[in-house]
Order: structure tokens, then C-alpha cells, then sequence
């Protein structure tokens, strides 16, 4: 009998609640049972677990336990730890204190006896894991999504010639990518789209216990983590201008983050306590309960924005989930929403940071059935043919197995 390839994942915080993509994406590779497969994360996240993950998960923190073995390796070891402290970027201090945590994690790594490690961001797990490989003769490859290539990469150069291969999720962070690298080594990055499984999705909502009744109101929704980026500002202005116009609707923010306390105050400066909501309390909702609310809304906004930092969104999950529902979408044309929406086909678009089109798009859904019909059909076909996360999974095996 063939033995499967040990694939060892490394995650900073596992499982996030906001990155249920990773979650999902691990739990369909597991389904699969064509690789063995072990994550290691730094700390346990607020999200889901699926239960063919729960005993696939090890947490670690280096302590002063570790220290004794750490010392030891280091000076028997001198002038390799020398040789790679040389070899990546940053502060002499930085860069050692890097290393010296990587002999700590090399050491848990390789009681798993892994044929690769494969590290999810650009940033600095990566890092430990790229050096974690050299000290124990272990391929690796990264997962790299968004805000980790734009804003807070680091050794790029390296990571990009040392990796065995690097996906990135969405096409506007892949082209970024592309030009801070080599051209010689940009034969092993690839585009690798998560996705969702809309059978089961949608069979969740059905079978859940708790379920959802439709509104007095139209509902109009939106998710993701409060911060700028968001753009959640902005759809508050437009849930104003709508008022004003003397649209009756409800306006549900699900997500949590540092602008909410900020949020509310919008909220409550413009008189909209009786239209808009942040669920949660700013501790966001179970996905379960944000499927639930996608399966009774009547249109799905992401007003996202580019930040002046650079800082934009990859293919947001929750827009594949929306698509999944046949929910019509307004969206901005920030990152790489334009790579789901395309306007007047499978969403609206509308230009960033701008409340009175925001509105005029929302308002022009609600009234038209036939308009919201066709979005909404338009939004789940291409999530069937581009986003499904049988078929992406399936490629990023592949990738896995070589």
C-alpha cells in the first residue's frame, strides 16, 4: 500500500473566524484522503472546526522549556544558524531572534516527520517556516492571500527562490506579487482560488436547528471585519440617504474589528438605530449564523476600499457565500471583487468611497425583482464554474502532491 505524503500546515491562529476559507479548504483535503495531513497553529481562534479536522490540530507555543534545546542547537550549529541569519533581510537582532525561533518550531515540526510544510501568509509565519525547512532538510511552500503580500511580506526574494511553490488567492495580489519578484522564479506562483461547496452550504441553513424567518423590511446585508478597508462607513451613509428617500428597509453589519465603536456612533449621529445594526456586539457571528442571514437578505453590499497604506481585499469569502444564495450584490471595484462581479451581470459595481451610488444601486435592486432575479442567478453560476471549492482543492492537491 502506497504511503500518503505527510503535508505539515502551519497557521498563526487557527481556527479565525473570519478565515473560514482556510478551514474549509483543509477540511475538503481531509475529506479527499489522498494526503496526511497535520496543522500546527501558534493559538485556537474563535471559528468552527470541522470534525475531520479536530484531531489534525496541534497548538504550539515555544516556552523557556524550549530554551535549553534551542541554546544547545545554536552553538553546536554555529555557523549554519550563521550562514542564515546572512541569508534573510532585516535587523541583525530581528533576523537572529527569527532563527532562533525556528529552531524551536523545527525541532515540534519534525516530530510529525513531514515531506512538506506548507505555511499559510506572506509575513512572518512563512518566515519560520522557510527556515524551519533549511534546518531540517524539509521542502516548504506558502498559501499567500492579500494584506501579507501588500502590506506586511517579508523576504520575498528568498521565499519566492527557496519555496517549492506559492499560491496566491486572488489575481490582484498574484500581479503585485509578480513584481517584486525575479522572473526567473515566477514559473512555481500560481493562482489558486479558494472557493465554497454550495450544496453544503445551503444544506446547513436547511438543516440547521435554529432557523431564520424573512423580515418585516428589505434586508440589506453586509460582513467582514470592521476596519477601513471595509468601507462599512460608507454603507451607513448610503442606509442614510435611503431614509431620506423614504425606502423602508433594515441595513445588518455582521463582523467585529476596531471601528466599532466608531460604527456605532455613525449610526447613532445619523439617526439610524431604527434601519441599521452591527450584529454580534463586536465579537461577529458564528458562520453558521452568517449563512442564516444570507439566506434572508434581499441584497448583499461589500463596500470595500483600497486604504491609503495600500491595504485591499483579496476575493472576499463572504462574496462567494452571498453568490452561493443567489443573493444580488453591490460592490465596490476595490481589489479583487471585479474578479466575481461584473457589472450588470453578476452584481453591481460602483466606485469607491462613494455613498450616493452605493444608495442608488441598493435602491434600483430592491425595486426591481427582475433585475435582483437575474443578479442574484448570475452570482451563483459564476461561482459554480470559477469558485467552487471541490474542483480548486482538487488543483491545490495537485500542487501538493508533486
Amino acid at each position: 500500500m502506497e504511503t500518503k505524503k505527510k503535508i505539515l500546515v502551519f497557521i498563526p491562529q487557527f481556527p479565525v473566524l473570519t478565515e473560514t476559507f482556510i478551514e474549509r479548504e483543509l477540511s475538503k483535503l481531509v475529506e479527499r484522503n489522498n494526503i496526511d495531513l497535520a496543522i500546527v497553529a501558534l493559538s485556537k481562534g474563535e471559528g468552527n472546526v470541522s470534525d475531520n479536522l479536530r484531531n489534525k490540530i496541534n497548538y504550539k507555543r515555544l516556552s523557556l522549556y524550549d530554551a535549553p534545546y534551542i541554546l544547545l542547537f545554536f552553538l553546536t550549529h554555529f555557523s549554519k544558524i550563521l550562514s542564515l541569519v546572512s541569508s534573510i533581510e532585516g535587523k541583525c537582532c530581528k533576523k537572529l531572534f527569527l532563527v532562533l525561533k525556528a529552531i524551536g518550531y523545527s525541532r515540534y515540526f519534525s516530530t510529525f516527520k513531514p515531506d512538506l510544510i506548507f505555511s499559510h501568509f506572506m509575513s512572518e509565519p512563512s518566515t519560520i517556516a522557510m527556515i524551519s525547512s533549511k534546518l531540517i532538510g524539509v521542502p516548504f511552500a506558502i498559501s499567500a492571500h492579500a494584506r501579507d503580500i501588500i502590506i506586511s511580506a517579508d523576504n520575498i526574494a528568498k521565499k519566492v527562490e527557496w519555496a517549492e511553490f506559492i499560491t496566491i488567492c486572488n489575481k490582484n495580489a498574484y500581479n503585485s506579487f509578480l513584481e517584486l519578484v525575479s522572473e526567473e522564479y515566477t514559473s512555481n506562483v500560481f493562482v489558486s482560488y479558494h472557493g465554497v461547496d454550495v450544496n453544503k452550504l445551503v444544506k446547513d441553513v436547511n438543516q440547521s436547528d435554529e432557523k431564520l424567518s424573512k423580515l418585516d423590511r428589505p434586508l440589506v446585508l453586509g460582513v467582514g471585519r470592521l476596519t477601513e478597508k471595509k468601507g462599512f462607513k460608507y454603507l451607513i451613509e448610503a442606509s442614510k440617504i435611503l431614509k431620506d428617500k423614504g425606502v423602508y428597509f433594515y441595513t445588518f453589519i455582521i463582523g467585529s474589528g476596531p471601528l466599532y465603536f466608531e460604527l456605532e456612533e455613525q449610526i447613532k449621529k445619523l439617526d439610524l438605530i431604527d434601519y441599521v445594526s452591527i450584529l454580534g456586539g463586536n465579537k461577529g457571528l458564528p458562520n453558521i449564523k452568517v449563512l442564516k442571514y444570507l439566506s434572508i437578505a434581499d441584497v448583499f453590499v461589500l463596500p470595500s476600499i483600497q486604504t491609503r497604506e495600500g491595504d485591499v481585499d483579496g476575493v472576499a469569502n463572504v462574496l462567494l457565500e452571498a453568490g452561493a444564495f443567489k443573493l444580488p450584490i453591490v460592490a465596490t471595484n476595490a481589489g479583487s471583487t471585479l474578479e466575481v462581479i461584473k457589472d450588470n451581470e453578476t452584481g453591481l459595481v460602483v466606485p469607491q468611497e462613494n455613498a450616493n451610488t452605493l444608495a442608488d444601486s441598493i435602491d434600483k435592486i430592491l425595486k426591481d425583482e427582475n433585475l435582483s432575479t437575474r443578479l442574484g442567478q448570475g452570482a451563483y453560476i459564476k461561482i459554480i464554474e470559477d469558485f467552487d471549492l471541490n474542483k480548486n482543492v482538487e488543483k491545490l492537491e495537485l500542487l501538493l502532491m508533486q
